[in-house]
């Protein structure tokens, strides 16, 4: 399941909307043409069954790209959702249960700043906009109870994120096999405890490379308001997934560099 062949693209967004927090924020007209491009190369959306086909070895008929929401903004209702259902495409988003049960803000320490900003970006979707979600085409999976950085907690508190948070999930809409690790952290342990809870599938977000990849560790790449045209184009490349998710990223950037030089 790696991220760097011809057959798949993980991608992660956040909040589409016409402001908020700089780096989780894309236009909704940014947003349609990325989805113009993904289209335009190619590319179909890939839901649970084929994240299942690919953890089973089977080659996918068209080059597929995971579309996958952090967090539960509210306009990954209000906006994502109609989007897809008038395409066609399927995506993931990731929730926090206790934020859902009220459509509260979504606030830790680490966006207090842009949740005073811009307080009517930074809330919570609700279980029923969950609902009409997963009939727009959305896979609904668990994002933690409260944002934690998961590989610096205790064994029981690491287990309370991952296992509540799955069954909360679980007794509002009957099934809850993925996750989405808080700030894109893991490590081999966490990805342990995930599977021990239950999880079939969990999805990491790379800062500085990720050399592999199994089900329970799936190297997304980020999509923030810089992404279109060429730039966009090269993250769908399979040079530019091995260029984002190297490990050796400033070797890789040398080597490119270099290449250009010669042309």
């Amino acid at each position: 399941m790696r991220n760097r062949g011809r057959s798949a693209v993980f991608l992660c967004y956040h909040s589409i909307a016409p402001e908020g927090p700089r780096w989780l924020t894309v236009s909704r007209e940014l947003f349609e043409a990325q989805l113009d491009e993904l289209a335009r190369r190619g590319f179909a959306s890939g839901g649970l069954a084929e994240l299942e086909a690919l953890a089973a070895g089977q080659r996918l008929a068209r080059p597929t790209a995971f579309l996958t929401f952090d967090d539960g903004f509210l306009d990954n209702h209000e906006t994502v959702a109609p989007l897809l259902r008038e395409r066609g495409l399927k995506a993931f988003v990731f929730v926090l249960p206790p934020l859902v049960d009220a459509g509260a803000p979504l606030a830790w320490p680490e966006v207090a700043e842009d949740e005073r900003r811009f307080p009517a970006r930074m809330r919570s979707v609700t279980w029923e906009m969950l609902g009409a979600m997963r009939e727009a085409g959305f896979e609904v999976g668990s994002h933690g109870l409260t944002h934690a950085h998961l590989p610096e907690l205790a064994p029981t508190a690491l287990r309370d994120e991952l296992l509540d948070s799955r069954r909360r999930i679980e007794a509002r809409l009957g099934s809850c096999p993925t996750f989405a690790y808080p700030f894109g952290e893991w490590s081999p342990a966490v990805a342990a405890a995930a599977a021990e809870c239950g999880y079939s599938f969990a999805f990491t977000l790379p800062k500085h490379g990720q050399a592999g990849a199994e089900p329970l560790s799936i190297p997304r790449i980020n999509v923030d308001y810089r992404d279109s045209g060429r730039r966009l184009g090269f993250k769908l490349s399979t040079l530019g997934r091995r260029y984002y998710l190297a490990p050796a990223r400033g070797s890789l950037r040398d080597g490119l560099s270099r290449r250009r030089g010669r042309r």
